[in-house]
């Protein structure tokens, strides 16, 4: 009985941390679409979910609300990537895969298309289908990934 009281508070507990988190980042959202940035930025931070992180990511890169940043706003792709957010890693893909503001690095592209493209985005799926290919970043397999 004990164990079934513990359980239902921490579900609680974990219930109300999760409606936090996300009313910071539907605060955000809104204040974002009319174009409060500052705002925006100050719910994104607090939230620190996945989709908050790749919104500070987009911020930065364009500089809303602040002065564009590219590098910090890798650095929010990553966090949004790492969380699992599935444009940030066909983003970071991609930036690796072209070389933008990193060093051009195509294995790890291909590890993050390949995240990408397992919750089904169609551009990591054919990206990392050309690298499969050519052999870039990956070992050249042309049955695995028909060209």
């Amino acid at each position: 009985m004990k164990l079934l009281s513990i359980l239902t508070v921490s579900v609680c507990i974990l219930g109300i941390t999760a409606g936090v988190v996300l009313a910071d980042y539907n605060a955000g959202l809104k204040a974002y679409r009319n174009k409060d940035y500052g705002r925006a930025l100050k719910e994104f931070k607090t939230s620190g979910s996945k989709d908050s992180n790749y919104n500070l990511g987009v911020m930065y890169f364009k500089g809303e609300g602040v002065k564009a940043d590219r590098l910090q706003g890798l650095e929010y792709f990553k966090k949004a990537a790492d969380q699992g957010h599935m444009n940030a890693q066909f983003i970071l893909g991609t930036m690796y895969d072209k070389g933008e503001d990193v060093l051009q690095d195509r294995a790890f592209a291909a590890r993050w298309y390949r995240k990408a493209a397992e919750q089904g985005h169609a551009q990591a799926q054919f990206n990392l289908g050309l690298m499969y290919t050519n052999g870039e970043g990956v070992e050249k397999d042309r049955k695995r990934f028909p060209g």
